[in-house]
């Protein structure tokens, strides 16, 4: 994988956030770090969690262990030899009228089918 891609990760027993290799393995891949490498994870498994910062963020969800703080994220630009193994980003709602124009909806049925 291009040495210029920067990676990091959060495990599921810490808070620190390691800056890490990925290396591919078929439909998995492992993270390493110095002295220190993961178990091997199935891209399949990840979610993505949305943005935080510059960073898109995965989660893992393998249905075998909870793991809801463990985060993978690439700072910058999602890495195009892994676009295809990671699960699709989805793009936020363009505002929150949306999300307005769903509540007033909810508002205007609850006020109706009281009266």
């Amino acid at each position: 994988m291009n040495p210029e891609i920067t990676a990091w990760h959060i495990g599921h027993d810490s808070a620190l956030k390691r800056m890490v290799r990925i290396e591919v393995i078929g439909k998995s891949f492992a993270l390493f770090e110095q002295q220190w490498r993961s178990e091997a994870y199935f891209f399949g498994d990840l979610v993505y969690r949305g943005k935080e910062g510059r960073s898109h963020v995965f989660g893992l969800e393998d249905g075998i262990k909870a793991r809801p703080k463990w985060k993978l994220g690439f700072q910058g630009e999602i890495p195009a030899e892994l676009t295809t193994l990671l699960p699709q980003p989805k793009q936020p709602m363009k505002s929150n009228i949306g999300l307005m124009i769903v509540a007033i909806v909810c508002l205007a049925i609850v006020y109706f089918s009281v009266f």
